[in-house]
């Protein structure tokens, strides 16, 4: 998984409450997502979204560096609050991002542009990592509710996170990808219910 540090995004600038600044992100939101829906992920260009947001490119550059900035800009709709904060129960925080990611692969439509990218990403390296951090990204919360966790002493240090959130994310994916089914409540419940319980009882 990437660690590379986040873009320079105008969402952590000092302007960041500015109308302007939220309509130019707006702007090259829209232009991205109409972009890689008409022409695919290689119609995303700094030059391309420029013009497509009627913008200047010097400033789509300087915001979003790389087209991956680009491209998770547009595409990272599961949005962790920069100030994120425990609720002190395990249980609880798991449902919160849960049903965070439930929200958005339920309602986003841009679900097939995310399946067509995991599919390019075998062949494109660049994709590869954009997979990467949009994966980061979409789990991000849940990452932090267990690393909660684990400085409450509510599970060992040595807790394997990266299966943890496999195992808890991935069925939502399996489900709303793969079998293209309906994310219902009662199925994210069941998933956080019997992890904690398996966590308790080996506690």
């Amino acid at each position: 998984m990437s660690h590379r540090g986040p873009a320079p995004d105008m969402a952590t600038s000092v302007e960041a409450e500015d109308p302007r600044v939220t309509r130019t992100r707006h702007a090259v939101r829209e232009a991205v997502r109409s972009l890689v829906q008409r022409a695919g992920f290689e119609g995303v260009s700094h030059q391309q979204v420029a013009a497509e947001a009627g913008v200047g490119r010097a400033t789509v550059y300087r915001h979003w560096p790389t087209r991956t900035d680009l491209l998770l800009h547009a595409l990272a709709e599961v949005e962790v609050p920069r100030h994120w904060q425990s609720s002190g129960d395990l249980a609880t925080d798991l449902a919160k991002e849960l049903q965070r990611l439930q929200r958005t692969l339920s309602s986003s439509p841009l679900v097939p542009e995310l399946v067509a990218l995991i599919g390019r990403a075998e062949w494109d390296a660049e994709l590869r990592g954009t997979k990467a951090e949009l994966l980061a990204a979409g789990t991000a919360g849940l990452r932090r509710a267990l690393e909660a966790a684990i400085e409450r002493e509510e599970l060992p240090a040595d807790h394997d996170l990266d299966t943890t959130i496999a195992r808890l994310a991935g069925p939502l994916f399996y489900r709303r990808v793969l079998a293209h089914a309906p994310l219902e409540d009662a199925f994210v419940t069941k998933i956080i219910t019997a992890y904690v319980n398996e966590v308790s009882a080996s506690g």
